[in-house]
């Protein structure tokens, strides 16, 4: 297994950066290139179970599955079922953590995959660096209304 992991603080208080990763469909208002997301089916975007469609510019169908939510823990956990990446067995949790200094937010996105010898060096520096920084980043100007 690969492991891959990106942190920042952000400053926003955690029920509001909360509000918004909660909902299992909201992603494509902070994950840059997504192109369209939708939750598949009847399912709200915070049920367990719940699968969400990602159109992405680069890598085009991947699909997606809630495996967890948590409301008291401030964290979600999904896989992925079905992307044309070159990676299987992913499964991903990000999490929050009050930072009391200044009611800021810590957020933590963490990844583990498989992939093959020829692929893994390159996805595991592109997914901190080219994935999980840049969502954090469009997180940050999404909270302050930009």
């Amino acid at each position: 297994m690969i492991n891959v992991m990106a942190s920042s603080v952000l400053n926003t208080p955690v029920p509001s950066v909360w509000s918004l990763l909660r909902d299992f469909g909201s992603i494509g208002q902070w994950l840059p290139g997504v192109k369209s997301c939708q939750i598949e089916g009847d399912d709200p975007g915070d049920r367990v179970g719940a699968i969400r469609r990602l159109e992405m510019n680069d890598v085009g169908l991947i699909r997606e599955q809630l495996l967890a939510l948590s409301d008291t823990d401030y964290a979600v956990t999904f896989s992925i079922i079905e992307s044309a990446l070159p990676i299987w067995n992913y499964r991903s949790t990000i999490s929050l953590l009050p930072v009391t200094d200044g009611n800021r937010t810590f957020i933590r996105w963490e990844g583990q995959f498989e992939a093959d010898p020829d692929h893994a060096a390159a996805m595991q520096a592109r997914m901190p660096v080219q994935i999980y920084q840049p969502a954090f980043n469009k997180l940050v100007n999404r909270l302050a209304g930009k």
